[in-house]
């Protein structure tokens, strides 16, 4: 999978055939859908001319041109108790193809899926692979008793045998819920997301996922006083994940506007002297997260890092932008006790003006 935040080189030999290229011309194409039907409707040519006469290799990095082509989107879940499997469709394929000189045979032809992902500055180029075939670290969570929880998934044609997914609350079984989630070459079917509505699991105290012999638990948590808020963001993968602030929640407001003086009339009769226009305004979120264990200082990073959030509240998402620059991860060894209080902004105008 092409994260493509991230640079993607594409390496082309000089030397084809035995002979020395004078130039060879990259071809890429990027299409939604099935990864055997491409389509060139969104294609780019660059040329390369070889006037040194190398016979080593060149790069090209074409992440700039084939990014732009996914607009990240929320899934709209049904909303059913229980599990649901809905599709991910925030991907895209890319094709790729070298011709040299004035040749007309295709060279180096590669098909790859990609997602608007990103990969860290020490984990080199071309990363592609996804672990476990999951989009999110396998680990514990906190996750509110009212919520949802998203567990995205890849599940493309070349796993073989298909693996099943079992999601199931204990002590009771509230949640027992088993599935072969259906692999796919449709780019918008590729990553799939289990989605668990937690309030299913009343009683409950904890809820077990196994995905590909990984096991994920999500630790129910009851908060009596507070209003949870839950988050969905575009994680470094590409995919949704959620996050749950649990505590203490503040909203403030911040109004521009104009104004201009008139002699309309007399203040005595009712009339503005100073009359105000273009009046806006922004609402400010502000949330802390509760106690955490140190292995969701991860998640904060990639929350840090994320070009898109929503919090999410019975079936609406609302965008929100992140207002923190800089963050201090705690850690049990200097810290003992983890939470983190986090600031938002609603991304849009409180008056509606577009």
């Amino acid at each position: 999978m092409i994260r493509s935040l991230s640079p993607y080189y594409i390496d082309t030999p000089l030397v084809y055939g035995g002979v020395t290229c004078d130039k060879y011309t990259l071809n890429v194409w990027v299409w939604n859908g099935n990864k055997s039907t491409p389509d060139n409707t969104n294609s780019y040519q660059i040329t390369y001319e070889n006037t040194t006469a190398s016979t080593g290799s060149h790069s090209i990095n074409i992440n700039a041109i084939i990014q732009d082509y996914i607009e990240f989107k929320e899934p709209t879940p049904s909303l059913v108790a229980g599990v649901q499997i809905i599709d991910g469709d925030n991907q895209q394929w890319v094709y790729t193809y070298v011709t040299y000189d004035e040749v007309a045979t295709l060279y180096h032809e590669d098909t790859e899926i990609m997602a608007l992902g990103y990969t860290y500055g020490n984990e080199g180029r071309n990363i592609t692979t996804v672990a476990n075939n999951t989009l999110l670290k396998p680990q514990q969570y906190k996750v509110n008793q009212a919520g949802s929880f998203v567990f995205p998934i890849y599940v493309p044609v070349t796993i073989a045998p298909a693996v099943s997914v079992s999601v199931k609350s204990y002590p009771a079984l509230a949640i027992n819920y088993t599935a072969t989630p259906a692999q796919s070459s449709d780019s918008g079917e590729i990553v799939k997301y289990l989605w668990i509505d937690v309030s299913v699991a009343t009683n409950e105290s904890y809820i077990e996922i196994i995905w590909n012999d990984k096991t994920t638990t999500l630790d129910i948590t009851r908060e009596c006083k507070y209003n949870p808020l839950d988050l969905f963001f575009q994680n470094k993968d590409g995919a949704l994940q959620s996050f749950t602030l649990f505590k203490k929640q503040e909203e403030t407001i911040s109004v521009t506007d104009s104004s201009f003086e008139t002699n309309r009339g007399q203040a005595s009769d009712g009339f503005h002297q100073f009359v105000r226009y273009g009046v806006q305004a922004r609402t400010r979120l502000t949330a802390e997260s509760g106690w955490l264990d140190e292995d969701m200082n991860e998640v904060l990073k990639q929350i840090l890092l994320t070009e898109r959030i929503w919090s999410f509240d019975s079936g609406v998402y609302t965008p929100l932008n992140l207002k923190m620059t800089s963050q201090r991860f705690k850690t049990r060894q200097n810290d003992r006790l983890i939470n983190y209080t986090m600031s938002f902004e609603k991304s849009y105008n409180e008056i509606n003006n577009i």
